[in-house]
Formats: C-alpha cells, structure tokens, sequence
C-alpha cells in the first residue's frame, strides 16, 4: 500500500512540475444576511446566515483551455455550510456545487475574479403545514443552489494566498414542490488558499471583438406541479434574439420568448397558456460559456397568473459544438423563484 501510495505522489509531482496546472485548496468563513423580498418574509429574514466553505480548484494553463473562456479559469467543486441563525424554523443549509471562476484582472500578487456556482443543498428545516407553517422560503429538503461572488485575492508568496469575497446565494427546489419563495442572502467572505503548483502564467492573444449581430434560437423544457390537476405538467419554450458585443467579454441583445405552461389552469383554451413576452438581455462571454441575464415583459398570460408583469431569466450555457450550446436556465418574478429549466441554443 506504502509503495502504492509514493507512485501516485511521485507521478503527481512530475505531472505539477510542467506548469501547464494550478492547483488550490480554500477555506472560507462569511456572514452575511437575508433579503425579505415580500411582507410575509420580513418576521423570518431578520437573522443573519454565517456559514463555512472549502472548495478544490483546477486551473489549466493551455492554450485549449484559455480558448474555452479567452481568459484563465478556475474549475472546480465547493463543498459549504450554512446557518440560518433560526434554527426551529430556517435551519441550516448543506451544499455541493461546481464552480467556474475566471479572473478578470491580474496584476503583480493581485488578482480579481468572478466565481460563479451551481449544485445542490440539503435543508435541515423545511415548511410543514403543522409542524413549520413559517417557513415559506423552501418546502424541499433537496432544492438548488445558485451563486455568484467577485472575489479579490492577494498572493503571499508562491504557496499561500488571501481573499475577500461578496457573495449573492439563491436556493430554490425549482418550483418542484410548494411554498417556494426561495431565499436570497449576500454575504461577504474572508478566505485563504494553499496553492499546489505555481508559476508565470503564459500570454495568449483574446479572440478579435466581433462587430456583427449574432443571432440564435432556443429551445427549453421543464415540468412543475399544477395548479388545476394531479401531478405535473410540461413547460416548453422557444425562443429567438440576438446580441452584439460591446467589450471582449459583455455583449447587450433583445429577442423575444413565447412558453406554453400546461401547469396553469385556463378558462377556455390551452392558447390561453401560450406567454409571449419581448426582453431585453446582457450577455457575460467567456471563449465557449454564456451567462446572460433577460428582462422580459408578458404580453399575455393566464388570468390569476401572478400579479408581475415581467420576468427574469438566468441562463448558463456552454458551447458543446460548433454553433450549438446547451445548458439551464432560472425563471424568476421579482425575487421569486418559479423553475429551472433545460436549454439548447442554436446561433447562426
């Protein structure tokens, strides 16, 4: 076993000695609080979340992946704790996720970042209509986990490195179950890292801006409980849009998406159900990833269907070949979380 074990030691330092990898190890405490996004939330959002979280990252330094994103990335898994701060009522939250950071800004021993997360949280605490009636954030032990957080770090030499991080956190089942009012909580996050491997970074050229509309067409499914019968129904949407580029890396588009929800109830026809609604969107590019956010105005929608007249989408997509992309998307009103969704995107 001893034998075993110094093979596999010895292969991964020879491997580490190309400089073509970065490898780090994190640890991260943040406090922070939660946004009460309608009246009813406001007597359980007055504590403030605290939490806890490693995570394990991979950088590559070749020039097939600096071409995935035009720019050096981070990849890896992140494993957090949080606390609630009520715990009879919101409890505490358990996640895994994944995570993409590409750094956006370097210069000497500083460096900025955007990580960005996606995964899974277990809830300790969820909405019972007897046992835990004021929990209307989350009613699934399992939902999803959503993040966003620019992070500044400071290399101390070339093993260790110090961070502050301001984080945005969503969890939502995906409006898998009700209530789901999904909870929304900034934090801000002090850290440190214990880097592996180390080395300058090679310099490769940033794509050529381009000048030109670039147009695509979407797709997207999903299913959710109804609000008229047992069980669940279908949500399809199909979208089109452009976006132009207006730096390397931020384009700005408009489009228009049409959903038919089978889980609304109508009064007559099923067309009632057939939501049209023009938006308007940013798109963050990085070599084959999208993360776009759209605001989109209904120009028709069932009867009793939320009082919101618009809607925001969040979508994560990746480019798996040449013009086609696929990936998820979040549906929102407001701060209120409705699904998530599957997306596959053909540009052209």
């Amino acid at each position: 076993m001893k034998k075993h074990l110094f093979y596999i030691f010895f292969l991964s330092t020879v491997f580490a000695a190309t400089g073509q990898q970065v490898r780090r190890l994190g640890l991260e405490g943040s406090y922070g609080f939660i946004i009460p996004h309608s009246s009813e939330l406001r007597p359980i959002s007055e504590s403030n979340p605290f939490g806890l979280s490693v995570h394990y990252q991979l950088l590559k330094q070749d020039k097939k992946n600096w071409n995935a994103c035009n720019c050096f990335h981070f990849l890896g898994i992140q494993a957090s704790y949080h606390n609630f701060e009520n715990p009879d009522v919101l409890g505490s939250a358990y996640h895994l996720s994944g995570t993409f950071e590409p750094i956006l800004w370097k210069k000497g021993p500083l460096f900025l970042s955007l990580s960005t997360g996606m995964g899974f949280s277990y809830m300790d605490q969820v909405y019972d209509p007897v046992q835990n009636p004021n929990n209307l954030f989350f009613s699934a032990p399992l939902s999803f986990l959503l993040f966003v957080s620019p992070k500044f770090e400071y290399r101390i030499g070339e093993d260790w490195g110090i961070n502050f991080s301001l984080a945005y956190n969503h969890i939502s089942n995906g409006g898998q179950s009700q209530p789901n009012k999904g909870i929304n909580y900034p934090m801000v996050g002090i850290g440190i890292n214990r880097y592996f491997e180390s080395g300058p970074f090679p310099i490769y050229e940033k794509s050529i801006l381009a000048n030109k509309l670039q147009w695509y067409l979407e797709t997207a499914y999903t299913n959710r409980e109804s609000n008229w019968s047992e069980g669940r129904k279908p949500v399809f949407s199909v979208l089109g849009g452009f976006y132009k580029n207006i730096s390397a890396i931020n384009a700005l588009g408009a489009g228009i998406e049409f959903t038919k929800d089978y889980a609304l109830k109508v009064d007559n026809s099923r067309i009632e159900a057939l939501m049209p609604a023009p938006f308007i969107a940013h798109h963050f590019l990085f070599g084959r990833f999208d993360f776009n956010q759209r605001m989109a105005v209904y120009l028709q929608k069932p009867a009793g269907y939320h009082d919101f007249i618009f809607y925001q989408r969040y979508s994560l997509m990746y480019q798996v070949l040449q013009g086609f992309s696929m990936g998820f998307s979040l549906k929102v009103h407001g701060h209120v979380a409705e699904n998530i969704d599957f997306r596959i995107s053909y540009k052209f």
